[in-house]
């Protein structure tokens, strides 16, 4: 999985998500599974979990990376709050990833979002007449995302690949100097 490809290059990577149905709960679980750590951004108080069939996601998630809202207490998970929480995933990642979309949903403005914060956008190409792929291939052919098919095409565009090559080879370089 690209988690898990993920965590393989970047151990201490952090993956940040809304905990809402269809792929942001799949990451979270896939960050869980993998030893990865995982934020959730609440659309709504502390007080609940929405949806409810995440509560065992998130009670994982406070013990391997945690739960974020702006939001207080007693505040339900209103439409309009997941759109104000969308910025909040955006501007903690150093990436966002959109991995299914249709021409309209949240995944849509929280890249249009952290394109206006300068962050890197990458998405997944789907077939050309699947609903639930216009939105990443729109975001393909209008240059707003970069086209990636596995994590090594992620991390190679965002400069972690060369870093991590580049610090193996300094310790390598570092034993072998003090262990001739």
């Amino acid at each position: 999985s690209l988690i898990a490809d993920l965590h393989a290059f970047c151990p201490d990577i952090l993956i940040v998500s809304g905990l809402a149905y269809g792929i942001d709960a799949l990451s979270h679980k896939a960050a869980l599974d993998n030893g990865c750590k995982t934020v959730g951004v609440l659309a709504h108080g502390l007080d609940q979990i929405y949806p409810r069939m995440h509560k065992h996601t998130a009670a994982q998630m406070v013990a391997q990376g945690g739960l974020l809202t702006e939001f207080m207490s007693r505040t339900n998970a209103d439409k309009r709050n997941f759109v104000q929480r969308n910025r909040i995933v955006a501007g903690l990642s150093d990436a966002v990833v959109v991995v299914e979309s249709a021409r309209k949903g949240g995944s849509l403005i929280t890249a249009e979002i952290a394109e206006s914060y300068h962050r890197d956008v990458f998405t997944f190409p789907g077939r050309v007449r699947d609903e639930y792929s216009a939105g990443c291939n729109e975001l393909i052919r209008s240059h707003r995302a970069q086209l990636i098919t596995c994590a090594e095409d992620m991390l190679e565009t965002l400069g972690w690949i060369q870093e991590q090559h580049l610090k193996k080879n300094l310790q390598n370089g570092i034993q072998q100097q003090l262990f001739p």
